[in-house]
């Protein structure tokens, strides 16, 4: 066997440990949990589905970022948990307020990342806080549609667009890449239509 050929299955082997050995355990946790009990034969069983299924119908590995800070981590959980507790309140006192809603807006938001992931987990991360969700994105362009409820004044709907700014570089500084995390001091494309 040649060197090349040896260094090419060592480089495919050490691909696999990388990315399906975790989506295989992973699948077979998910197995067990679905089925909610932790029997060799479940276990087993989620084994023999997790291969079939990474084998079958196998996806392109994932490029993350060897970047992650527990302190960082950590500051995003409470900022972003503040905002959802916040949001949480605000939209149950629009329901329950005798005016109702009067106004919402959608927002244009430019984001600074142009990494996939980091856009994808920024993105879900924006949309689990109460009163406003993700209507469209746009990788390319690096933006992201905001329904927002209850937006009545301006400072509304900017408070809007910061908070989900805030929560994007949240993300990066916690576990974005060096280019991404470079990227949060270059100024934003100018937003054109």
């Amino acid at each position: 066997m040649s060197d090349s050929r040896r260094y090419t299955n060592a480089r495919r082997m050490a691909l696999a440990w990388r990315y399906d050995v975790p989506l295989v355990a992973g699948l077979t946790v998910l197995w067990a949990l679905l089925w909610g009990n932790w029997t060799p034969l479940t276990l087993l069983c989620g084994l023999v589905v997790a291969l079939l299924v990474t084998q079958l119908l196998p996806l392109p590995p994932v490029p993350l970022s060897a970047r992650f800070s527990v302190l960082h981590v950590l500051r995003f959980l409470v900022v972003w948990a503040g905002y959802v507790v916040a949001a949480s309140f605000r939209v149950a006192w629009v329901a329950v307020r005798p005016r109702g809603v009067r106004t919402s807006s959608i927002v244009l938001v430019q984001l600074h990342t142009t990494s996939e992931m980091t856009f994808t987990l920024s993105t879900i991360a924006i949309s689990l806080v109460p009163g406003s969700y993700v209507i469209d994105e746009d990788l390319r362009r690096r933006r992201l549609l905001l329904h927002v409820l209850d937006t009545e004044r301006t400072d509304q709907v900017d408070h809007a667009r910061r908070e989900a700014m805030t929560i994007e570089a949240l993300v990066i500084r916690a576990i974005g890449s060096k280019q991404d995390v470079s990227e949060l001091s270059e100024p934003l494309p100018e937003v054109t239509r």
